[in-house]
């Protein structure tokens, strides 16, 4: 099952940083572009292009090799993917209960597949860098 093509994700060699890094300040300069061209664009809208760039950018950054890549970082992305997937269940259910409480009902414009996606590429990240830091602070 280990070499079943399906189940293998390549990771993207370290250069592919700079690509992620270049993706945050993008959409900002994007959406301030169409503002500026008076395009009429929604912020809604805006917010999901922001929310669409930066799920990307995460993303890339997950998938990106570390210096070394052995079994423990192996298995520090898996408990990342792992806890990322635990604090977006967390967060979407108080975003739910937030726009229960302000406006009498579960959903809303906010909850988009951008806002998600976004999310949990941020849960994971943040999971898999406090594993790096921990693992260092000890050593």
């Amino acid at each position: 099952m280990e070499n079943d093509s399906i189940l293998k994700v390549p990771l993207l060699a370290r250069g592919w940083r700079f690509v992620a890094i270049a993706l945050f300040p993008l959409p900002a300069i994007l959406v301030i572009g169409l503002a500026f061209a008076r395009t009429g664009i929604d912020p809604n809208e805006a917010a999901q292009v922001i929310y669409g760039f930066w799920a990307i950018a995460f993303g890339i950054l997950n998938l990106t090799k570390e210096k070394e890549e052995d079994e423990m970082i192996q298995r520090f992305r898996l408990q990342a993917f792992q806890t990322g997937f635990y604090w977006l269940i967390w967060g979407l259910a108080a975003l739910m209960l937030i726009n229960y409480v302000r406006y009498d009902r579960l959903t809303s414009e906010i909850f988009t597949a951008y806002l998600v996606l976004f999310l949990l590429n941020l849960y994971i990240y943040a999971a898999f860098q406090l594993q790096l830091y921990k693992s260092r602070k000890e050593n």
